[in-house]
């Protein structure tokens, strides 16, 4: 298994990144998804960040349609670690800042 930590911007959309990134990923894998998939390990709404599990032979799927989310909206997703094991990727996820926080505290950024 692997573990992929993402981060979500805007933070108030996470639950709409899930539902999205479920679909794209579903339509990369086609029959390998089926009776498998990633799951949702940890959610962090304060921080805007996800922790998924995926098996070691989908993560290609899943990083994929990590870049296809939210491509026609106003949503951003980032992955910020890939790691083998729950331990550390819990650890990651608490301890990283997020990653769009220099964009947000630039003078002058505009969502639209």
């Amino acid at each position: 298994m692997r573990y992929v930590i993402i981060d979500v911007y805007p933070r108030d959309s996470i639950n709409n990144v899930i539902i999205e990134l479920n679909n794209w990923f579903r339509l990369f894998a086609g029959k390998d998804s089926i009776g498998s998939g990633f799951r949702l390990i940890r959610r962090y709404e304060d921080k805007g960040r996800l922790v998924l599990q995926v098996p070691n032979n989908l993560t290609r799927y899943l990083r994929a349609a990590i870049v296809m989310v939210g491509r026609d909206g106003d949503i951003s997703v980032i992955t910020v670690k890939v790691t083998g094991t729950m331990r550390k990727a819990l650890a990651i996820a608490s301890s990283v800042p997020y990653v769009f926080n220099e964009f947000i505290s630039q003078e002058g950024f505009s969502s639209s």
